[in-house]
């Protein structure tokens, strides 16, 4: 599965020729998607065996989505190469042996215009499907499935012990305290969280953020989803407000959670805020909050105990550029694998996966990983500066065809599909 599973378009991935690595061990101070992909990779491989340290506080599961949602499904194909197994096995650890309800088969879009605090959808079509694919990839494979972050988490950090990856629960997260839980001589400390790490030697200081991405979510049932008949069920929904100027982008998706058994969507709204400070967040967050429900209600959905299961996020926006690590002797994984707008493309749990994949084969061939990480990337990178500049530098010519035209407007991204960065390598 793991040789299969490289056989895509997006990222070129190619296994690594055994070469004597540089480091004999690996401590990652975090459990997040990246790092755990990252250690269940490492941990199968006999340079590492045993020798691959996890710190970080456990998983912990509550109802509220906090983090990303949107499971594309090519990620399952990184997730699976990562622990040699199969997708089945992934998803089934996720969600059980029902995933079906979560899964996503034709993509639409409409924009949205507000009149009264209420959604009036202008029109709704299509502009991506699981049909009419190439030639070499399997008709009707998912796109994509809604998850709670929590929860893929937990699975993945479960498939990581079964592949002989250690857990550290005492707190580390300093340099020192770090290095001292390697059992290797010439360790290597991979950063799996945005922060630097307290106590590292800097190698150069990013500039501090100027713009941000803020967002809002919640989970949502269903009971008017085929009388307001805008979308069906294992439809997933692309609709954006022009609002002061910028585009406020949403996403709804198919979604199962077994802590929320009624809720069968998820949406988030999004807007990149340029020269953003604290003063602009909640404004902002209020609003995405009351969009995000004005449009649920207008595809038929209702929010699922939205006191639990919301929240708002504030990240800020990095250069889309080469991205090095900042600190001597730390690979900056959590940073370089989200460069560029978080949230907008609902890429970041795939490029997690991918860039974790990337770092690992190039660990193992005794190679840089920044580099194979940064080429890798890419492709994801282009596509989410075109979306950012879609969505604030041409709000008026993104709504103006979007409101004419979807499938047209959304021409570029849907291609996305041909390259393997939606529904896997099948």
């Amino acid at each position: 599965m793991a040789g299969a599973a490289f056989q895509g378009r997006d990222g070129r991935l190619v296994p690594a020729r055994r070469v004597a690595p540089v480091h004999d061990s690996v401590v990652i101070n975090s459990r997040g998607i990246g790092a755990i992909t990252l250690a269940t990779r490492l941990a199968r491989e006999p340079a590492f065996e045993g020798r691959v340290i996890v710190a970080g506080k456990p998983v912990s599961e509550t109802r509220q989505l906090i983090d990303g949602c949107t499971l594309r499904a090519r990620s399952i194909d990184y997730y699976a190469a990562a622990s040699d197994t199969s997708r089945d096995d992934i998803l089934t650890g996720i969600y059980g042996p029902e995933w079906r309800q979560a899964e996503t088969d034709r993509q639409m879009a409409s924009v949205a215009r507000m009149e009264n605090g209420r959604a009036r959808l202008v029109r709704v079509e299509a502009w991506m499907t699981n049909k009419g694919v190439k030639r070499d990839r399997s008709e009707g494979a998912p796109l994509s499935y809604g998850v709670r972050n929590s929860r893929l988490m937990a699975a993945l950090n479960e498939k990581a012990a079964s592949c002989g990856v250690r857990f550290d629960d005492s707190g580390a997260s300093t340099w020192d305290e770090l290095r001292a839980l390697s059992n290797g001589k010439n360790p290597l400390i991979v950063n799996g969280t945005p922060k630097p790490v307290a106590g590292a030697a800097w190698q150069h200081q990013p500039a501090a953020p100027k713009h941000f991405v803020a967002a809002a979510q919640m989970a949502f049932t269903a009971p008017r989803l085929e009388a307001a008949g805008a979308i069906a069920r294992q439809d997933s929904f692309i609709g954006i407000i022009n609002r002061d100027g910028a585009i406020d982008m949403s996403v709804f998706y198919p979604f199962k959670d077994p802590l929320s058994p009624r809720a069968a969507y998820y949406g988030i709204f999004y807007r990149i805020v340029r020269n953003g400070s604290e003063a602009m967040r909640e404004g902002h967050q209020s609003a995405l909050r009351a969009e995000v429900e004005a449009v649920g209600a207008a595809l038929g959905l209702a929010p699922d105990d939205a006191d639990q299961t919301s929240a708002v996020a504030w990240v800020p926006v990095s250069p889309w550029r080469f991205t090095p690590s900042r600190q001597t002797g730390v690979l900056d994984l959590s940073r370089i694998s989200g460069a560029g707008a978080p949230i907008i493309t609902g890429d970041g749990m795939t490029r997690a996966g991918l860039g974790a994949l990337a770092a690992a084969e190039a660990l193992i061939e005794g190679t840089p990983p920044e580099p194979a990480m940064n080429r890798a990337l890419s492709l994801y990178r282009r596509l989410n500066m075109v979306q950012a500049g879609a969505m604030a530098w041409m709000p008026g010519v993104t709504e103006w065809m979007l409101s004419r035209k979807p499938k047209f407007a959304l021409m570029g991204p849907g291609k996305s599909r041909d390259w393997d960065m939606w529904a896997g390598a099948w």
